[in-house]
């Protein structure tokens, strides 16, 4: 079952697999760590997860949450977006169908949301992820990134928290932008599950 495919044309199609990624973003971690001369334990500690838990990301072995992909970035001094794998021989034009998409935990823990990565790669300046969250109450874990963030919520209400400036309750066809710098966490506080649209876009 193909998550992504490139159009060349309506009746082309490439396959990315889920394997692949892994191993591709794992590769990409342990680079990014060797280069800047750090080693693992040094990396798990500033990331807040195990040593070993780092050592099966980069061998390819599990994909990390989000929350955990965003630490180790920020870990790095990097962008969350370069470590994202790219499609292989990313064409022009992506299509994602509704069942495709690279599914994504959000929190280690199994906390009633997933995520769908509708978009990402260092060939793009932004990366789109589709998040569903089991009705309420649901409170994510505060993060943080570079680059500019873009909520929309397509169903449901959302309330946004934004460390020190505030918090605002979002409903269907309600949108937010702000500095991925600073700190946030959404919460889904009524019965109803939620739909939303996270736009992570690189900036400088």
């Amino acid at each position: 079952m193909s998550d992504t495919s490139a159009l060349d044309g309506p009746n082309s199609s490439g396959a990315v697999d889920d394997a692949l990624i892994g191993v591709t973003l794992g590769r990409t971690i342990r680079a990014a760590r060797t280069e800047q001369k750090l080693s693992m334990r040094a990396l798990a500690s500033a990331a807040d997860i195990s040593q070993p838990f780092l050592s099966q990301i980069e061998s390819g072995n599990t994909m990390p949450s989000v929350v955990t992909l965003f630490r180790i970035a920020k870990a790095l001094g990097l962008s969350p977006s370069v470590l994202f794998p790219a499609v292989p021989e990313p064409e022009p034009i992506l299509l994602t169908r509704r069942e495709d998409g690279k599914h994504v935990r959000v929190a280690e823990s199994d906390d009633g949301a997933t995520s769908r990565v509708l978009s990402s790669g260092t060939a793009r300046a932004a990366t789109v992820q589709e998040y569903r969250i089991a009705g309420g109450p649901y409170i994510g874990d505060w993060f943080e990134s570079d680059g500019e963030i873009v909520v929309y919520v397509a169903e449901g209400e959302v309330t946004v928290s934004i460390d020190g400036r505030g918090e605002w309750v979002l409903r269907a066809g309600d949108s937010l932008a702000h500095p991925g710098a600073l700190r946030n966490r959404w919460a889904v506080l009524g019965p109803e599950p939620a739909t939303v649209l996270l736009v992570y876009a690189v900036t400088g």
